[in-house]
């Protein structure tokens, strides 16, 4: 699930760009951010993909272990990859 989550937040970003570039967004940084953290809430809602559950923080799925995951989705693949890089040297410590 680790790979879907990471290629949804690539997927969700260039269709962000795309979608600024088509029509013409002239728009502040806080609804860029805003906008985004909707479309990836959104994803990860409707693609059960639950971040919290695959690192195994928690035991179940979990609402808002899926909308982080969608926040988490919507700051970029970059900030995804920092995550899953941070967890990693946590476990083999």
């Amino acid at each position: 699930m680790i790979f879907q989550i990471l290629v949804i937040s690539m997927i969700v970003e260039r269709i962000w760009e795309y979608v600024q570039l088509v029509i013409g967004l002239d728009i502040g940084i806080r609804l860029k951010v805003i906008i985004s953290a909707l479309l990836s809430v959104a994803a990860a809602l409707s693609l059960q993909l639950d971040l919290l559950f695959v690192l195994e923080i928690t035991e179940a799925f979990s609402l808002p272990g899926i909308i982080l995951t969608g926040v988490i989705i919507g700051l970029g693949s970059n900030f995804l990859h920092d995550v899953m890089d941070f967890t990693n040297s946590l476990k083999t410590r």
